[in-house]
């Protein structure tokens, strides 16, 4: 399961988080995918990371 550095709304904080769904076939960063906090364990719906300028090439 991929892990990513967000900010958790409950600890106020960046924590890492889980992404629990990731999306389908078609990749783009605007779609919502769920992570879930690995500190406090609060599973909120997200926006994907922007991806970095090398991979849009």
């Amino acid at each position: 399961m991929p892990v990513e550095k967000r900010f958790c709304d409950r600890c106020m904080a960046r924590t890492a988080h889980d992404v629990m769904e990731e999306p389908d076939a078609i990749y783009t960063y605007k779609r919502r995918r769920k992570y879930r906090c690995q500190e406090c364990g609060k599973t909120s719906f997200k926006r994907g990371l922007r991806p970095s300028a090398e991979s849009v090439y």
